[in-house]
């Protein structure tokens, strides 16, 4: 219910209860001395009348007024170029202008004018603090050249320790630039240049568990006089560096050889549990640990591995519940390293794949950049796999698909026709191997159950506000300098439920608490990467844009009338019905 009709109920009551009352009282005083019936009709009468009144003095019916449009001057807007003769604004950010009157910010200026429904934003766009007055309005962008450098950024919130991670981002107005990624001991662990639109990406592997401040340095592609590279910016990339829970895996093979061998090896470095069954004849078997196939062995699995061997092996309960896991969430990995039956191509079929013969090379390269002559040759099964919802996990230089995943469920699974990745790590690419079982392993395993808080902002920066969301009662923030502020989360509005919103004051690491979980955000000072927030509020305005009102600019458009006409004959005619009410005219 809405306050309009809140108060239309209130007013009514009144009046009812009010005209009751007093008819009541007439009709319950004695005939010689009751009052005349004009006397009781005009009582009435103004009695509703006062309560009309009061109602469009709360809520004033609109009025029509000539239709403005303003032109707003945000941060570099280019004022020498600027020829209008609509209303000017410039907002605090804005540079000088003569005839612009300045404004402290959007709102202020909506309410100043009423009759706008257009605006023409000139600059870099709104900001924050403007774009929510600016919802439902006809804007027209004029948008100033984005600053040289850095002007988009994809960073990963956290990542997990051993872990290979990707930054990438788009440089601005540098051609031939070229990028370095330093690590926290200002070490360059990573150097690339920009395509020709300006993109590029860089790699690292994550170490120590904890807080790292990595750099992303930009520099000039062209030398200077000392024939030395200029440095145009650096960008601060902060990341956070988590220890997560040991990812539980299980191989079972059909028999030993050197693939097994190498796995071992990359799970130990990596942190993965790795736990395996090696068959070697018929009832003799090589156990890591003691292993049974059941629905209450394989909850506390992230991730099974087996071969066809294995597979076609197995009795249908396992079987069933193998498939019933996977539909629960564990991830399930089938490697091909021979030929299948019948009988396996058709339950493949019933989890989504369908696996064909085919004439081809086994003989594959994964690397089509790199020199051919020193890249190992690995083997694939002759195979053609295909699946309606199948995702690409691994390919080779032909971009030719070596193994595929689908969802199953809750699950993950994969086939992967790939027999010999341990060349690889004999042929002094152990890194490459690495993240071929790194991509198998983080795709397919369990998912474990995350925090739920989230930044809804990337960009973080003091003094902008910040939305974050999935937070409960008695969640604060705890910044850098050790000073608390609690959030309120909204339970209203189902886009912003569980959100709340924060103003930042100091740049830095934030952490956000619940009685749960715990989160950790970066907060950018205002003057740090430029053109990254050029760039966000450019988007922002444009979005804008695209959601520009359906009510174009018209000569004469409604806007809230004035309430003093309406308040000055409600206290007309309450005086009035005062004066009636204590007069003696009208009584018998």
């Amino acid at each position: 219910m809405t306050l309009v009709q809140v108060c239309t109920i209130l007013l009514v009551l009144a009046v009812v209860l009010g005209s009751a009352r007093y008819l009541h009282t007439v009709w319950r005083g004695q005939k010689p001395s009751r009052q005349k019936w004009w006397r009781v009709i005009v009582i009435l009468f103004l009695q509703i009348s006062s309560a009309t009144l009061l109602y469009f003095v709360l809520f004033p019916p609109p009025t029509f007024t000539r239709a403005e449009r303003l032109v707003i001057l945000t941060e570099n807007a280019d004022t020498a170029e600027l020829k209008s003769s609509d209303r000017i604004l410039a907002l605090p950010e804005a540079p000088q202008m003569t005839n612009a009157e300045p404004i402290p910010d959007l709102a202020s200026a909506l309410r100043r004018y009423p009759g706008v429904n257009n605006l023409q934003i000139v600059g870099d766009g709104l900001s924050v603090r403007d774009q929510h007055a600016a919802r439902g309005l006809s804007i027209e962008f004029t948008p100033s050249l984005l600053p040289r450098g850095l002007v988009e950024l994809s960073l990963p919130r956290s990542i997990a320790s051993g872990a290979r991670w990707i930054v990438q981002g788009r440089i601005n107005r540098l051609p031939n630039a070229r990028v370095e990624l330093l690590d926290p001991g200002n070490t360059v662990v990573g150097i690339t240049e920009i395509d020709t639109a300006g993109n590029f990406i860089l790699t690292d592997t994550a170490r120590t568990p904890g807080l790292a401040m990595y750099q992303l340095r930009i520099m000039d592609g062209n030398n200077d006089v000392n024939n030395k590279k200029t440095i145009i910016e650096n960008i601060k990339l902060p990341i956070n560096i988590v220890q997560e829970p040991a990812l539980k895996v299980l191989s079972l093979s059909g028999g030993p050889n050197p693939e097994l061998k190498y796995l071992r090896r990359w799970a130990i470095d990596a942190g993965v549990e790795l736990e395996s069954q090696i068959a070697l004849s018929p009832g003799v078997q090589i156990n890591s640990a003691a292993i049974t196939i059941n629905s209450s062995s394989l909850r506390e699995v992230d991730l099974l591995m087996l071969d066809e061997r294995v597979w076609g092996t197995m009795n249908r309960s396992n079987k069933q519940s193998v498939i019933d896991a996977l539909r629960g969430g564990m991830g399930l990995l089938l490697r091909i390293t021979g030929p299948l039956t019948a009988t396996d191509r058709n339950e493949l079929k019933a989890l989504g794949f369908s696996v064909n013969d085919a004439n081809m090379l086994q003989g594959v390269r994964l690397n089509k950049d790199g020199d051919i002559n020193t890249q190992a040759i690995l083997t694939r099964r002759p195979v053609r796999v295909s699946s309606i919802d199948g995702v690409t996990l691994l390919q080779d230089d032909s971009n030719n698909p070596l193994a595929l995943w689908r969802a199953e469920g809750r699950g993950r699974i994969a086939l992967f026709w790939l027999t010999d990745t341990y060349k690889l790590a004999l042929n002094a690419d152990s890194s490459r191997h690495g993240q071929i079982w790194q991509d198998a392993v983080s795709t397919l395993a369990r998912t474990r159950d995350e925090n739920p808080i989230y930044v809804r902002d990337r960009n973080s920066r003091i003094n902008e506000r910040i939305v974050l969301c999935n937070i409960a009662a008695k969640t604060y923030v705890q910044g850098p300098n050790a000073e608390i502020t609690y959030l309120i989360p909204d339970t209203g509005i189902a886009a912003n439920k569980n959100c709340a919103a924060f103003w930042p004051r100091v740049s830095g690491w934030h952490t956000v608490v619940t009685n749960k979980y715990e989160s950790l955000f970066y907060v950018r000072d205002s003057n740090d990467a430029i053109g990254l927030k050029a760039s966000a509020i450019r988007e922002a305005t444009l979005l804008l844009t695209a959601k520009q009102s359906t009510e174009k600019n018209t000569n004469r458009i409604p806007v809230a009338g004035s309430r003093w006409p309406w308040f000055l004959g409600w206290l007309f005619v309450t005086a009035l019905l005062w004066l009636l009410e204590r007069a003696k005219s009208g009584l018998a």
